[in-house]
């Protein structure tokens, strides 16, 4: 049955790779650039096909795609060229890609949370008061924030205590009627009790359920993708101010184990997984390095307050060097997969 989730995994991540480039494709058609070529993988073409002025290919290495249009890196006097559109249209095609992956992300979402008929919200239904009695929080509270971290969903609360700097004390915010009521150091730690004859674990404050709507289904929808948003960025933050190291990194190889491990134990566990990664690719593929979409859309944006384009021949030798740094990157963090798949 491996042979399954691994075919799963390949599929799942070559859809992402897919709507990428084909937002980067569909734009530039409709903004009339000229295509190349059209690739999903890299390496040796194992299939090609051209119709009409542009070649079709699927190569053999499933771990990235390209849309290669004409003037994309150089100087075309084709009138068809990426750099003979105006920067509009050019600002347009380099953000579709992304753009693609955001909304992959979100209707991902919506079919995983299709069948929902109740959902957990951030109120609060129950005080345990053994555990939780002195804390000040009330049933009927609303949790606004913790930490600062804003509480959207009751998802939200897990993540703001794994993330808070002086725990087990946080800082709450929380919404009590018309009010807003803040409590300081509010000791938050995992017990275990008995409740109607089992034994649970939990903080000791138990929340309420809202019944599935057509709207609230749609706002908690969006919800989700909102907190997707906000875990990419947790990661960054965490990543640049040393928070999380080069070893908590995965690139293709280490997603495709998570993906594998995730379709095991649920279809719709790696629906969720896949929007996220949508929703995370979007978003890092916008950041301003050299030879990702973001490194173009700063040209992009340096050509349209300037009034003028950069020297094509400056930002290809920018881009090269980038597309450098990035594949050496890319190679340790395969090396660094690799090892983990091997000595883990």
């Amino acid at each position: 049955m491996i042979d399954i989730y691994i075919l799963l995994a390949v599929l799942a991540f070559g859809f992402l790779i897919f709507i990428h480039e084909f937002g980067h494709f569909i734009t530039a058609k409709m903004c009339g650039v000229r295509v190349n070529e059209f690739a999903l993988g890299m390496g040796p073409a194992i299939f090609r096909f051209t119709k009409g002025e542009t070649v079709y290919a699927l190569r053999i290495l499933p771990i990235g795609g390209f849309c290669a249009m004409e003037g994309e890196d150089r100087e075309s006097a084709d009138p068809k060229a990426f750099g003979s559109k105006n920067v509009w249209k050019r600002i347009l095609i380099v953000v579709a890609g992304s753009a693609m992956n955001l909304l992959a992300g979100v209707l991902l979402l919506a079919v995983f949370l299709a069948p929902t008929e109740r959902w957990v919200t951030p109120t609060v239904s129950e005080i345990v008061p053994e555990i939780m009695g002195e804390s000040g929080i009330l049933p009927g509270d609303t949790f606004i924030s913790i930490d600062g971290y804003r509480i959207h969903l009751a998802n939200d609360i897990v993540t703001a205590l794994q993330i808070g700097t002086d725990a087990p004390y946080y800082d709450l915010k929380l919404k009590r009627g018309d009010e807003t009521v803040e409590l300081e150091d509010v000791k938050f730690e995992l017990h275990e009790y008995e409740r109607d004859g089992k034994t649970v674990q939990n903080y000791g404050v138990l929340f309420e359920t809202e019944e599935s709507t057509f709207f609230g289904k749609l706002k908690l929808i969006f919800q989700n993708a909102y907190n997707l948003v906000r875990m990419v960025k947790l990661g960054l933050v965490q990543l640049l101010t040393g928070q999380a190291g080069m070893q908590d990194m995965a690139g293709p190889i280490g997603i495709g184990k998570i993906m594998v491990e995730t379709a095991q134990t649920s279809l719709f566990s790696l629906l969720f997984l896949v929007a996220f990664i949508s929703i995370n690719l979007g978003i890092m593929n916008l950041l301003p390095i050299p030879a990702l979409d973001g490194g173009r859309l700063l040209f992009l944006l340096l050509e349209l307050i300037r009034g003028k384009p950069i020297s094509a021949k400056y930002e290809g030798y920018v881009h090269a060097a980038g597309m450098i740094l990035l594949m050496g990157f890319m190679v340790f963090v395969a090396f660094q997969d690799v090892w983990k798949l091997i000595f883990a």
